[in-house]
């Protein structure tokens, strides 16, 4: 199975979202802790790139300042230069538009057999925005191929 970075979260919060029982509920939850292993490991990754390029005070510690956004008071980060910036960005983007590869190994196989069955036969309504990420989740869980063989 395959899917960029980008869409885990998305994923992950529509799965979250659908009222399921028994051992629907339980392989989405198995299903959803993967998700969110790949999201902490993006995380730390993220935070690794902006160490990169961060400036930095005499201590070694990243320099920040507050400054408001939407009425409200947030601590940014600042580069060393603008182009420390942008690569900052640009790497930031790259990881994130990666593929997270989810092997289809024999002790996932049941887990994603009920997860294409709830992605594919969901039978909720979508329209704009949500409709066009429930195709690509359709698209994904289809892929799967060793469990359709």
């Amino acid at each position: 199975m395959i899917i960029k970075n980008y869409e885990i979260g998305e994923l992950q919060s529509f799965l979250f979202n659908l009222i399921l029982k028994g051992k629907e509920s339980r392989m989405r939850t198995r299903f959803i802790k993967l998700l969110e292993d790949q999201i902490e490991l993006l995380k730390v990754e993220r935070q690794q790139l902006i160490n990169d390029y961060a400036l930095k005070d005499e201590n070694g510690e990243i320099v920040t300042e507050t400054k408001e956004i939407n009425n409200k008071e947030e601590e940014i980060v600042l580069f060393q230069c603008e182009e420390a910036e942008k690569e900052a960005q640009l790497q930031i983007m790259l990881m994130m538009n990666e593929d997270f590869i989810m092997e289809e190994t024999a002790d996932k196989i049941e887990m994603l057999t009920v997860l294409q069955s709830i992605i594919l036969n969901c039978d909720l309504e979508f329209t704009g925005n949500k409709a066009v990420l429930y195709d690509r989740f359709c698209e994904i869980f289809e892929e799967i191929e060793l469990l359709n063989d």
